[in-house]
């Protein structure tokens, strides 16, 4: 679950005012105040919550895109209320805006014994393409994993051969190399726990990870 909220400090305008008669008067500086907003989840996920105390009172943000309150120091928070969209993009647009895109990640999975890509997979490439070159210059990783058939060392070999033939499809599509970390996790990091020398399809794979 991912939790995601914006604060940003509201401070008052301070003005001097002068009458037309009598002694110059100053205004008394406001209190600050402290805006909290549980903005939208980015994916559309579970937002989680949020607890803003002050004056040994608290309000809780919970579960709602746009929950939010305005805090003034030294006084317990209101009720929360809700923020429309378009208000958080008025207020928060540009905080918002430079937000990295959340990671998006992929399964890749391999034929038995070798570094070739299922059929169902190699069609899961141009996907990862768009989304390589939509992200401009992202980090990308590739790690590869195997099933407990053969020597465990023999497995390392495998499953970097596997991310390495991922990498040269992506690199070969235009992503610059520098962008591709490749690593092998071999039988170590299993999706399915299985007895050694057991073949297994979904542990012959590569996690691809777009930031």
């Amino acid at each position: 679950m991912r939790r995601w909220w914006v604060r940003a400090a509201l401070l008052l305008a301070v003005t001097a005012i002068a009458a037309a008669c009598g002694p110059r008067r100053v205004a008394t500086p406001a209190p600050p105040r402290d805006l909290v907003v549980l903005a939208p989840h980015p994916e559309d996920g579970p937002l989680g919550s949020a607890s803003v105390e002050s004056a040994g009172a608290s309000a809780t943000l919970s579960e709602q895109p746009g929950a939010s309150v305005t805090v003034t120091a030294g006084q317990p928070p209101p009720a929360p209320t809700v923020l429309p969209p378009a208000e958080i993009a008025r207020i928060f647009g540009d905080v918002l805006a430079i937000i990295p895109p959340p990671a998006r990640r992929f399964v890749l999975y391999f034929e038995l014994g070798g570094d070739t890509l299922t059929a169902e997979s190699r069609a899961q490439v141009p996907e990862i393409l768009t989304l390589v070159r939509e992200r401009g210059r992202p980090d990308v990783s590739v790690v590869g994993h195997t099933d407990t058939t053969g020597a465990a060392d023999t497995n390392v070999a495998l499953g970097l051969r596997r991310a390495t033939t991922v990498r040269d499809l992506l690199t070969g599509a235009g992503l610059e190399a520098s962008l591709v970390e490749i690593a092998s996790h071999g039988e170590t990091n299993p999706i399915e726990r299985t007895p050694d020398n057991t073949g297994n399809a979904r542990n012959r794979r590569v996690e691809v990870t777009v930031r």
